[in-house]
């Protein structure tokens, strides 16, 4: 499971408050594919996980321009390849519907991607959002 954990926090609370949320959401997700929950309950879960994905990157891309922040270009990629992953899975899963290809996939991406995104680059922009 994704998890969040403490290791994750940036010190920005607002960042860390939507962190912990897109985390146990992605939690239930997992949950519920691997307890077999309906295509139509699932796929909402997924909608809700995709609406809040853009909602927090929205909320994260207004602070690094009111802060100016002069690593925003590279951070937006970044949110833009997630979003691109997390679409192709959301493909997947209208397609194939919760298959071990899209559960595996979706957690791939929440603890890999997520975590390290977390890890290196909202970590860089913490001080400068948090800052005077």
């Amino acid at each position: 499971m994704p998890t969040w954990n403490p290791s994750l926090a940036t010190g920005v609370a607002v960042i860390d408050s939507q962190h912990k949320e897109l985390f146990n959401r992605a939690d239930a997700l997992l949950a519920g594919m691997r307890a077999g929950k309906p295509a139509a309950e699932l796929g909402q879960m997924i909608q809700f996980l995709a609406d809040y994905c853009r909602t927090h990157f929205s909320s994260e891309e207004r602070l690094m321009r009111d802060r100016k922040y002069t690593g925003a270009a590279e951070h937006l990629k970044q949110h833009a390849i997630f979003n691109e992953k997390f679409n192709a899975l959301v493909e997947q899963f209208r397609q194939k519907g919760a298959s071990p290809t899209v559960a595996i996939g979706l957690q791939r991406l929440i603890c890999e991607w997520l975590v390290t995104h977390i890890g290196t680059v909202d970590k860089k922009l913490a001080p400068v959002v948090a800052g005077p």
